[in-house]
């Protein structure tokens, strides 16, 4: 493994100054390194897509951009880097992370596609790639192949990350504190003391639904296993990858099933990610939808670095894309009443949670296909 502040250090030393990404569990130790540093800056993107755009105006404005994200999003950033970033010749860094090393030991199921075919991808995207350099020798050779690559040819290049590459790094206490004070808007920070579990909020709507007459969608990420610990149902679809469309999901299942409620359990790194498909739900304005998005402020599965879900109001952006009823809660009693009653949709809920899991908080042991296919059943089967 290296230090992060080495490769840091030497690509700052080759004039790169401005990171943005998308977390990633690998990627922790040069998140936190170049939110720490004082002369580099890191940009949150919300999605992989939009971190390619902002680095293009990065390069435009003078600077010299790195792109980190894993390689599950690398889909997201496909179009952007070979219409944007190839098209005008913009010499970007790319890290992205190798999920589902096919050489490494087994990942969740829907990182083991991509992790065969991602430098597949990058090989028919013509973007040249090297390994991320695990040791001090290899981290010679890539700053070279970069200097060559970016600097010389002024051509885009990519480091394939795999597991373990970087030694952990975690934030200090004074730049915790700075995060929090710069991104705290309103009372997000002053009410978190009093927030309950996303394991709480998961339990009411266990016992406020039923498998006859219920639809219910986990985004990907802690919500699915945490739904799946509370109680498994074949009404319950758990998510895993696909970040950002359990509210596509949950708006195709509610037009085709209008005679049962659909509900949608969204998170707040997620649902930043598309947030178009709002629109689309507003502009559909399907009666038996309920979105409900836990806000604890941070992509907790890849190590709760912050997203920027504090400087929003959930609850006037839902209102602005016509939803038909908005709102922010945080006490259960309130949740379950919402839950009890049959307020025609599309509903939103903005619930801020704290940050925190379970401990051995279990993965679903049925396999994707087999909730899919036992969901599917399910709908028939009460349908009859």
């Amino acid at each position: 493994m290296i230090y992060a502040n080495k490769f840091l250090d030497e690509a700052f030393h080759l004039g790169f100054n401005t990171y943005t990404g998308v977390p990633c569990s690998f990627l922790k130790p040069l998140i936190n390194a170049s939110m720490e540093s004082d002369r580099l800056s890191y940009i949150p993107a919300v999605n992989e897509g939009d971190a390619v755009g902002i680095a293009a105006g990065v390069y435009l404005g003078g600077g010299m951009p790195v792109v980190m994200f894993q390689n599950s999003g690398l889909g997201n950033a496909v179009n952007p880097f070979t219409s944007l970033i190839q098209t005008f010749e913009i010499p970007i860094l790319m890290i992205a992370t190798l999920r589902g090393d096919p050489e490494n030991e087994p990942d969740e199921p829907q990182h083991q596609l991509m992790g065969k075919i991602t430098t597949q991808l990058l090989d028919l995207m013509q973007v040249s790639w090297s390994w991320f350099p695990e040791n001090d020798d290899e981290l010679t050779k890539a700053m070279a192949t970069i200097k060559d690559r970016i600097l010389d040819c002024q051509q885009p290049h990519v480091l394939v990350m795999k597991k373990n590459s970087v030694e952990p790094f975690d934030l200090s206490e004074n730049t915790e504190s700075s995060i929090n004070h710069i991104a705290a808007m309103d009372d997000y920070e002053n009410e978190a003391s009093g927030l309950v579990s996303r394991s709480e909020v998961i339990k009411v709507l266990i016992e406020k639904t039923n498998e006859e007459d219920d639809l219910i969608i986990a985004t990907t990420g802690y919500t699915g296993r945490e739904l799946y610990a509370a109680g498994d149902r074949n009404n319950h679809f758990y998510m895993v990858g696909s970040m950002g469309c359990a509210i596509d999901i949950g708006l195709g299942l509610s037009i085709m099933q209008s005679n049962k409620r659909v509900i949608v359990i969204d998170g707040d790194g997620a649902i930043l990610m598309r947030l178009g498909a709002m629109s689309t739900v507003g502009f559909m304005a399907p009666e038996n939808l309920t979105h409900i998005v836990l806000d604890n402020g941070a992509y907790e599965s890849t190590g709760s670095q912050r997203t920027v879900s504090s400087i929003l109001d959930f609850k006037m952006l839902a209102h602005s894309n016509r939803y038909r009823n908005s709102m922010k809660l945080s006490s259960l009693s309130d949740l379950a009443s919402l839950l009890d009653s049959d307020r025609k949709g599309p509903n939103f809920i903005h619930f801020p949670i704290k940050k925190g899991i379970a401990s051995k908080l279990p993965r679903p042991s049925i396999s994707p296909n087999d909730v899919a296919q036992r969901f599917r059943k399910n709908i028939e089967n009460t349908n009859d």
